[in-house]
């Protein structure tokens, strides 16, 4: 079984040649690149959108405050200019002098906030800048790495029907495994052990392996190394 697995390990390899040049190729990544902004566009949109709406809402809130405290501010001077009782007039005069630096205060809340309107809607045209970009992008690559993908499916599916007949020889458990680490994107799978006397450790990562693995593999059984958790074999002797 241990030759037929690694005859599978062989067969697979030019399958991942395949997938790793599919997937380093510039289609693809253009393509995906594109995906990527396009994707997250929606979500940036809403959140502009809510930070648009609040700054505007805050927005004229300060605005009619402003106003009314400008009235308020006129009504002070009025006051002033009719009143005759001096402490009247002292007391206005202090209480238009809050009132004023309240005003200016808001000024500068009110130049705040537009500042923040400003920046929201640079983003926004930034955003939808680059959501033409991406958009004109992905419909350029897209098709082309769909073609170049076609392109590899004799190739593949040749590739997929050895690996089926093969796989029949195999333990299912065996498989199973190898399938596994497969797709967590891990090879070579199977590696060749290191046998020493009684110890033995992985032909990956150098790790000792378990008494009783080592003896497995005497045996002529494959084993999975707790460290980097390639699939181990030996030599037959």
């Amino acid at each position: 079984m241990i030759n037929e697995l690694l005859q599978y390990q062989e067969v697979d390899g030019k399958l991942r040649e395949i997938e790793v040049s599919l997937s380093q190729s510039e289609e693809r990544k253009k393509a995906a690149a594109a995906q990527s902004v396009l994707k997250s566009a929606n979500e940036n949109i809403a959140r502009l959108d809510a930070r648009a709406k609040d700054l505007a809402a805050k927005f004229n809130s300060l605005a009619k405050l402003y106003e009314q405290l400008k009235e308020t501010e006129a009504e002070y001077e009025n006051v002033v200019e009719t009143c005759e009782d001096l402490d009247e007039i002292n007391y206005i005069k202090k209480k238009a002098h809050e009132l004023s630096e309240e005003v200016k205060n808001l000024s500068d809340n009110i130049e705040s906030v537009s500042k923040e309107i400003k920046a929201v809607l640079e983003e926004f045209a930034k955003l939808r800048a680059d959501t033409k970009k991406a958009n004109a992008a992905y419909k350029e690559f897209a098709p082309k790495y769909a073609e170049l993908k076609a392109s590899k499916e004799g190739e593949t599916g040749e590739i997929k029907s050895k690996l089926a007949a093969i796989e029949k020889k195999i333990d299912p458990e065996i498989m199973s495994a190898y399938k596994r680490h497969r797709q967590e994107k891990m090879f070579p799978i199977v590696y060749l052990a290191d046998i020493s006397g009684k110890s033995a450790h992985c032909g990956r990562c150098g790790n000792e392996l378990p008494i009783a693995d080592a003896e497995n593999l005497k045996k002529g059984e494959i084993v999975e190394c707790e460290s980097c958790h390639r699939l181990l074999y030996a030599e037959a002797n």
